[in-house]
């Protein structure tokens, strides 16, 4: 990647995501890098690591994935871009300050794949979890498919109920390139989007 190209992304970047954060009501600044296998990774400092983080990791899940899908609309060749904040991604955050906004650095502790997975005994608060529609999780999970099927990552999907996983099951079913499974314990699980074991040999 020449000096002049990664310039060039990196203004994207922080412009798309500075209009996110305006948009969100969020404050925070960014610092980027080139990393191996066409990847930039995006350091985020902020005063609202809580929210930008989100419950379990999905707000800042849901913004590097819409952000892959604008870089993206325009130029299949622009660089897989990776969010962190606090070293959240990384599994690295550092110890939070007393009566600071957010779960405690033991609870966030992502899985591998960059987010955190339901442990055993966390508790199911269902009733807390805004459901999707239907033609918003068959997007979710067709701009999902997208991102796995340019970068080969699995991508794991926001706990749902048995329900909203099954309409996400569905709207793959037919896709020739992509599987779906369920992951994880009591009735709110993730669905891990991947390539079929063809597609990796």
């Amino acid at each position: 990647m020449s000096e002049a190209n990664f310039e060039e992304q990196k203004k994207r970047i922080t412009d798309i995501l500075s209009t996110m954060f305006t948009f969100l009501g969020l404050n925070g600044e960014f610092r980027l890098e080139s990393k191996p296998n066409n990847r930039i990774g995006v350091k985020i400092s902020s005063d609202d690591v809580g929210r930008i983080i989100g419950r379990r990791g999905q707000t800042l899940e849901s913004l590097q994935l819409i952000l892959n899908r604008i870089v993206g609309r325009d130029d299949k060749e622009f660089p897989l871009v990776l969010l962190d904040i606090d070293g959240y991604a990384e599994g690295e955050r550092a110890p939070r300050k007393e009566g600071e906004e957010g779960e405690s650095p033991e609870s966030n502790r992502p899985a591998r794949g960059g987010f955190r997975r339901r442990e055993r005994g966390d508790r199911d608060d269902s009733s807390q979890v805004r459901l999707s529609s239907k033609e918003q999780l068959e997007r979710q999970a067709l701009d999902a498919a997208k991102e796995v099927k340019r970068w080969g990552d699995p991508i794991k999907l926001p706990e749902m109920n048995a329900h909203d996983r099954r309409i996400i099951h569905l709207a793959l079913k037919e896709d020739p390139e992509v599987m779906t499974e369920s992951e994880g314990e009591g009735t709110m699980r993730q669905v891990v989007i991947s390539l079929k074991k063809q597609e990796q040999e």
